[in-house]
């Protein structure tokens, strides 16, 4: 059943130009992971089993979700932690459906709109913002009509003079779904067409078919408030030093010296650490859009505690025989 419905999803892929519908999908929840999902993958080879995965710096859930669909045989249980208000409540809605194409038509969300709903509504706060950083709103004033232009008609069927005259459309020549039209419009433009809360939503609409849920817990806590159980992994996206924070002031010396007393393996993203407690384990080149020269080549560096470089070095003799 999984081998046909992948045969279907890269037929619909290739009626739009692509080679398999991986090349248009990916698997980070949100779009402000500043990861590919290459780079998680070989972030998670450095995990060894346990009883417990600590995301505690969940951010889009992407490692969460990787970990779950990629090694849920090599842990019991999940937990997903993000201090950040909302992220919580928005993937609990995801997981139980609530933003499914066949229930859920996503409005136009208006710059007035976001003002004065971001507070309640996490959906609009998240999706709705620049970066998803719940602060400001989306679109620029100077393209946010075309932006609403394209949503109306990919969502909603609504041609208005704008998508007639640009894209010389009044009609989608096929029955479409609505991740069929946005692609159609991506394809017939020969560009990357920036519907991103629409493709945001589409993962979020596969956080619907995740199995073993029982397995994981989300909680909203600053990372220090978070119990750790034994025989856990864990792993720390922090904000990078130099980069701007997230929505509460972070303190990386308290991090560090909370991270050396930790007695599981600990693992740490960050460009550079200078603690000595912390031993490097790999660096990862990618591109990163989060930066101020844009989309700029950075080196991501993977450390480890004491107890996670131990680890990895018994393997390692371990293969090497």
């Amino acid at each position: 059943m999984k081998e046909q419905l992948q045969i279907a999803k890269d037929t619909v892929a290739k009626q739009y130009g692509y080679e398999s519908f991986e090349q248009f999908d990916d698997k980070s929840t949100f779009g402000y992971d500043h990861r590919t999902p290459e780079i998680i993958d070989k972030i998670a080879r450095f995990f060894p089993n346990a009883d417990h995965f600590y995301d505690l710096f969940g951010g889009g859930f992407s490692v969460t979700h990787y970990m779950l669909e990629n090694r849920r045989k090599s842990f019991k249980h999940f937990h997903y932690n993000e201090i950040r208000p909302g992220l919580c409540e928005l993937i609990k809605d995801a997981i139980d459906g609530k933003y499914n194409y066949d229930v859920f038509k996503p409005d136009w969300i208006s710059r007035e709109r976001f003002m004065a709903e971001k507070e309640s509504n996490a959906y609009i706060k998240i999706l709705w913002s620049f970066g998803n950083d719940g602060k400001y709103y989306l679109f620029g004033k100077d393209i946010e009509n075309q932006k609403r232009s394209m949503h109306q008609a990919v969502v909603f069927d609504e041609f208005d003079q704008y998508m007639k005259d640009t894209f010389k459309l009044d009609k989608w020549p096929n029955k479409l779904s609505i991740q069929g039209k946005r692609l159609y419009l991506k394809r017939i433009t020969n560009q990357r067409i920036d519907l991103e809360r629409l493709e945001q939503l589409e993962r979020l609409q596969r956080l619907q078919q995740l199995e073993q849920l029982e397995r994981l817990e989300l909680t909203n806590l600053d990372y220090k408030q978070v119990k750790i159980n034994p025989n856990s992994v864990i792993y720390c996206d922090i904000p990078y030093q130099g980069t701007t924070d997230y929505e509460k002031k972070f303190s990386h010396k308290e991090f560090f010296d909370w991270a050396a007393e930790q007695q599981n393996p600990l693992f740490i993203s960050e460009y550079n650490v200078s603690d000595d407690r912390f031993f490097l384990l790999n660096e990862f080149k990618h591109r990163t859009t989060f930066s101020s020269g844009g989309n700029s080549p950075v080196v991501e560096k993977l450390y480890g505690n004491k107890i996670a470089y131990d680890i990895i070095q018994e393997a390692i003799k371990r293969k090497n025989g």
